[in-house]
């Protein structure tokens, strides 16, 4: 007897209220130094000279003797905010071809936005994870590194670098960033979890390891990027390498602070990355553009220490 299959009955059709995309949960490049909006894309910022701060100038002086003089020493030093831009374009004819499951403006404006957000972090990367900006580092290997829970000391190494950065600028650190690996490490460590051993029975928290190693916050890099071409198989890596970087941060920006940073945002664009659609009538098409310009900028190479390959 015949009866219609479940082919003849259903046609296959894309869903309506699910898609698949890809993209990081979360990024950090924006909380690493504070953001200081600019007027221009490129000008200058003074810096007093550090020496004369530490030095002792103040002198014996007499009845009636001439007083001891003393004087500051001021530099300037310049920002470029680089400027950057991406473009999404819509033809008419694929919109009007969309399943209701599509929706390629929204997703269009939300690549977008993440695009922008992934480049801050790799352009940060750049700039911070590098020893030679920096102008005290260290690098673990073999049973140094916090991977070894038997032989090493992240608790010592960690030390070393807050002191360091306390003798050179007056400031102890208040930032830690450290990337998922070395986070992963620190938590399990036996020389942290020994100090909760009597409230804590697993992971350490955030918090719990700001405490344990004397820093006000903890910054984790937990990004990764597709460092293969359009069109290649997907390789994918973790944006920031196996390091940690001890930082002493402005917790405000103003006149007479030290800070190991600033991000420096044309307010012509501004660091929400506003995404704008304009029309081309000669193609037929919608587009979506955005920009942004900006410059993550070490500005006391002494208030920073990095560790580097603190885990294997």
């Amino acid at each position: 007897m015949a009866q219609p299959t479940t082919r003849d009955v259903h046609v296959d059709a894309a869903l309506s209220n699910i898609s698949i995309a890809y993209k990081n949960a979360k990024y950090i490049a924006d909380m690493v130094f504070p953001i200081i909006p600019v007027d221009k894309a490129s000008d200058y910022y003074y810096t007093w000279t550090k020496d004369f701060w530490f030095r002792n100038h103040v002198e014996r002086r007499g009845p009636g003797a001439v007083y001891a003089e003393a004087g500051l020493q001021l530099s300037t030093t310049q920002y470029n905010c680089v400027n950057k831009g991406l473009s999404f374009p819509i033809p008419d004819e694929i919109v009007a071809n969309e399943d209701a499951g599509v929706d390629i403006e929204a997703a269009g404006a939300e690549f977008l936005a993440d695009q922008f957000l992934l480049d801050r972090e790799i352009a940060i990367k750049g700039k911070i994870m590098d020893a030679s900006v920096w102008t005290s580092s260290t690098t673990l290997s073999g049973t140094d590194q916090w991977s070894d829970y038997e032989n090493s000391d992240p608790l010592g190494d960690i030390d070393t670098g807050i002191e360091t950065i306390k003798g050179l600028t007056g400031q102890s650190p208040n930032v830690a960033l450290v990337n998922e690996q070395g986070l992963h490490r620190l938590r399990r460590h036996p020389d942290l979890l020994d100090l909760y051993k009597y409230t804590v029975k697993a992971n350490l928290t955030l918090d719990q390891i700001a405490q344990a190693i004397g820093v006000e916050k903890i910054l984790v890099g937990d990004a990764v990027y597709n460092s293969a071409n359009e069109g290649a198989t997907f390789s994918g890596a973790y944006i920031w390498d196996k390091n940690m970087i001890l930082m002493y941060v402005a917790p405000s920006p103003g006149l007479l602070v030290p800070s190991a940073g600033y991000s420096f945002v044309w307010k012509q664009y501004g660091f929400t990355v506003p995404i704008t659609r304009v029309r081309d009538e000669l193609r037929d098409r919608e587009i979506l553009k955005a920009n942004h310009a900006f410059d993550q900028k070490v500005t006391s190479a002494d208030c920073g220490y990095e560790i580097i390959n603190c885990v294997a």
